[in-house]
């Protein structure tokens, strides 16, 4: 029998000189430092909750803000100073200066990338500050090509953004994706372009008939190479160091490829267990899950949606929520909170920090709705979303308000009216949780 001691001292012999110079950047595969530094936030309903904003606020007291999946399909609104700023792929950290990072879970089109770091540059962010994982995928003319040629031949639209999404995601899974980590090399760049022509008989006429669209493409690969790096290695030593990071998610947790409203989905994993496979990091590491619900609820794009609101009430949600997509500027449609749906969420993504935002759009509605089951539904689960089947909600009526607070400066969740404090207290109750934070009006201060 071997007993624990001698068998510690064959795995250091076995290990040898490993790790011992750190200094020159070796990251341990293990180690000593067991705290928890990371901080996950990700969308709880259909996407569109808000969470640039949380993302902005969370960061000022974070290290290193990250970007785990999705593309430039997602969009992050940000006012800073009362000035509207959009994101599509630069996490929402950029407007604090901080180091951002785009890991590898994420697919990259470079002209956007380009584009959006030039802004953010103007507006004081630092180049250096951004590290891009060379892990990434690239969307190309390719790819956006493919995904309009895709969705106008479907019978039923899945109402995505056309961006090249889906098809960069596929060609990932198929293994003849373009890594970013080949703007640092023109040659493997002209080695994928040929195989490309191989693998798919359209290919070479599109590239010929495209070119501008390609040199475009190119000079824009040339441009963000450097920021592209090991961004992954970089990310577990400022983890292992204790360093404060937030890992930021786009769309929502319904819309997850594996765990939303299929096919109605986005092409990654948008629940909170898809970021430690994304970056290469381990789950130890995590310490709260900070999930964003609107007040209310919306979906932009096509699938299952039972709470959905085509009356003065949904009109209401719309007009005074500015219910357009960041990215497309399509109207998003809007109904009453899905506690079900809500519920799920939480539980799929163990949410332990949840933020209720945009609950000033509530305000006016002289009845609240919320849905708590499904008619027809024996268990009162979310399989008839989950499945894209139609799902009649039960709902349960409370009281509106005028405003949320007679106070002209709200500091904390006291200061709300008995009608608002009543919706809060029954969202709780349902999901046997505490909200964390609550948000209304698009500034930096508004939120208790």
């Amino acid at each position: 029998m071997i007993t624990l001691g001698s068998n510690l001292e064959n795995v250091k012999a076995i290990q040898g000189p490993q790790n011992q110079n750190p200094a020159k950047g070796v990251v341990p595969v293990t180690s000593t430092n067991d705290s928890k530094n990371i901080d996950i936030l990700i969308g709880a309903q259909w996407g569109d909750e808000g969470k640039g904003k949380w993302v902005d606020i969370l960061s000022e007291k974070s290290d290193l803000i990250v970007r785990y999946q999705g593309g430039n399909n997602a969009g992050h609104t940000i006012y800073v100073n009362g000035e509207k700023k959009v994101l599509h792929l630069l996490p929402s950290g950029v407007f604090r200066n901080k180091a951002c990072m785009i890991g590898a879970g994420v697919v990259v089109n470079p002209v956007v990338l380009q584009e959006e770091l030039k802004n953010a540059c103007s507006s004081g962010f630092e180049a250096k500050n951004l590290w891009v994982s060379g892990r990434a995928h690239l969307i190309t003319p390719w790819h956006i090509h493919l995904d309009q040629e895709f969705e106008g031949r479907r019978d039923k639209p899945i109402g995505t953004t056309k961006r090249g999404i889906g098809p960069t995601y596929s060609d990932r899974a198929r293994r003849i994706g373009l890594r970013a980590s080949f703007c640092k090399s023109p040659e493997r760049m002209a080695t994928w372009k040929k195989q490309m022509s191989m693998l798919e008989p359209k290919f070479s006429d599109f590239l010929e008939t495209n070119s501008e669209e390609w040199k475009a493409f190119d000079k824009a690969c040339t441009q963000i190479a450097k920021q592209v790096c090991d961004a992954e290695a970089r990310l577990r030593k400022w983890a292992v160091a204790g360093k404060s990071i937030l890992i930021e998610g786009a769309q929502g947790a319904l819309l997850d490829v594996d765990h939303g409203s299929y096919p109605f989905v986005t092409s990654s994993n948008t629940i909170a267990g898809g970021a430690c496979a994304s970056l290469g990091i381990s789950p130890r590491w995590i310490r709260d899950i900070y999930g964003i619900a609107k007040a209310y609820a919306t979906r932009v794009g096509e699938g299952p949606f039972p709470t959905e609101l085509n009356d003065a009430s949904g009109k209401h949600l719309a007009d005074v929520g500015h219910e357009k997509g960041a990215t497309t500027g399509r109207p998003r449609r809007c109904g009453w909170l899905d506690l079900v749906a809500l519920k799920y969420a939480v539980d799929v993504c163990g949410i332990n920090k949840l933020i209720i935002n945009k609950l000033d759009v509530l305000s006016g509605l002289d009845t609240l709705k919320i849905c708590t089951s499904y008619k027809k539904s024996a268990d009162n689960d979310a399989s008839p979303w989950m499945e894209a089947c139609e799902a009649e909600p039960n709902y349960h009526e409370l009281s509106g308000w005028k405003k949320l607070s007679e106070k002209p400066n709200i500091a904390t969740a006291d200061d709300f009216s008995d009608e608002t404090r009543s919706y809060l207290a029954y969202i709780e109750k349902f999901l046997d949780q505490k909200i964390d934070r609550i948000g209304f009006g698009v500034d930096r201060s508004s939120f208790v």
